[in-house]
């Protein structure tokens, strides 16, 4: 075994189409971050909630979904067409109530928004902003479905593509409608939904073309075989703590976004940029655990013990040193970077103070990404949820609520005590993963 060519440049070849599609993806939500911040910061504020309200459903459809990655795979070196066949047939009719139901429970998610967002302005931007978005979620359900078929083939291509002419659009979209330019209306904030519903199903159709060019096989699954309702509801179980581990991780980062609010709009505001930078730092190793999923379900289904484990030792070497170095780069360029996303010197203020621990933060962070994905490689999908399930609700949340807003034994409340609680949280979280990944490697 060469470890270079066998190991790390498979793995490489994986990674960086994934790092730059995983990066495509964070910039759609950093661009309406952008474009709603620099028109206004009550609009970044409504936008930054809203998006904490409808990406915890995305992440738990998305998270259920990529049960179809290391399935795919393994069934590719199998070259098991009939099962592969009756997969597809399940994806689909996964996919198909996802949608629906992400569109039904956002519309209804909207209604809630003047209940809980304290400053009407705020709240009444956010509510129009989550009843846009809801009409993309069955383009974004779709896009996901066709992706992890392409991903679980190693077909990085038609997903990058499409990623790209998605952000693209996005971007250009959103500009015009929150400004009004031409004939269009000032639509302030909620411009940045109706930019997303329209790139959403550009990206779809996109995708499913580059897919089916890519995978000319697709078309025959669609023929030859159909997915009961039993096996579709197993594929939905097998998912699920997958879907749950990031939900919770997602719906965690919420809940601590409207801790926040509580404590000022420019709080809001100002968490909201730190962790839009995070979102996006996070996406290289997002990627790596991704490939590690795919290189690792691959070793394992063909017994190759050895190969495996050194996987893993190059995706965490990796991992542990792109987040060192860029903590450092967030801890030097602070400023710099935070005044980027608004005009109010104030908040700008107080996204560099938080950077310092944002910083921190993405390093464990990191780590147990990669250990999560690696799990999942090994065919164990429900030890991340656990992790995820104690370590943020049972750790962070309370303790953030506890001494960051109620301000518990005399701490004073505040936003950075709550970073300083996240911290703690997410070293308990790598801690964990990885030393489960390491024992079922090494099994």
């Amino acid at each position: 075994m060469n470890i270079v060519k066998d190991i790390t440049v498979p793995i490489l070849q994986l990674a960086l189409p994934l790092i730059l599609i995983q990066l495509c993806q964070a910039l759609l939500g950093l661009v309406n971050t952008i474009v709603a911040g620099r028109y206004h910061y009550l609009d970044l504020a409504a936008i930054g909630l809203g998006s904490n309200i409808w990406a915890p459903v995305f992440i738990l459809f998305t998270g259920i979904l990529y049960v179809l990655v290391p399935k795919f795979s393994l069934l590719k070196y199998k070259e098991d067409s009939q099962q592969t066949a009756q997969l597809y047939q399940q994806g689909k009719r996964v996919s198909f109530l996802l949608a629906m139901l992400g569109f039904v429970f956002i519309q209804a998610l909207a209604y809630l928004c003047p209940l809980f967002i304290p400053d009407p302005d705020v709240a009444k931007i956010c509510k129009n902003y989550l009843h846009l978005i809801a009409f993309a979620m069955p383009a974004l359900v779709y896009m996901v479905f066709y992706r992890f078929i392409s991903e679980g083939y190693s077909q990085l291509h038609p997903i990058l593509m499409s990623f790209i002419i998605m952000l693209i659009c996005d971007g250009l979209l959103g500009y015009v409608f929150v400004h009004g330019i031409g004939i269009f209306p000032e639509m302030g904030g909620m411009g940045t939904g109706l930019a997303t519903i329209i790139s959403a199903y550009i990206g779809c159709l996109t995708m499913r073309y580059w897919v089916h060019k890519r995978i000319p096989e697709m078309s025959i699954w669609t023929e030859t075989s159909t997915a009961n309702l039993s096996d579709s509801i197993e594929l939905l179980k097998q998912g699920m703590p997958i879907g749950c581990a990031l939900v919770l991780q997602v719906l965690a980062l919420a809940t601590l976004a409207f801790f926040a609010a509580r404590l000022g709009t420019q709080v809001i505001a100002a968490h909201q940029i730190v962790i839009n930078i995070a979102m996006v730092i996070i996406m290289i190793p997002v990627a790596m655990s991704s490939a590690a999923t795919i290189r690792i379900a691959h070793f394992n289904g063909m017994k190759y013990r050895k190969e495996r484990r050194w996987s893993y030792y190059i995706v965490t070497a990796f991992t542990l040193f792109y987040a060192i170095v860029v903590a450092g780069i967030l801890s030097q360029f602070a400023r710099q970077m935070t005044a980027f996303f608004s005009q109010d010197s104030d908040v700008v203020t107080i996204a560099a103070t938080l950077m310092c621990y944002v910083a921190i933060f993405l390093i464990f962070d990191a780590l147990q990404t990669v250990a999560a994905g690696i799990l999942r490689g090994m065919q164990q999908f429900t030890q991340p949820l656990f992790v995820i399930l104690f370590c943020y609700w049972m750790v962070i949340i309370p303790f953030s609520y506890m001494f960051g807003i109620n301000g518990a034994f005399q701490v004073e409340p505040s936003v950075m005590t709550i970073w300083k609680i996240m911290i703690m949280g997410i070293f308990l979280a790598a801690l964990l993963l990885t030393a489960q990944s390491y024992r079922w490697v090494l099994k």
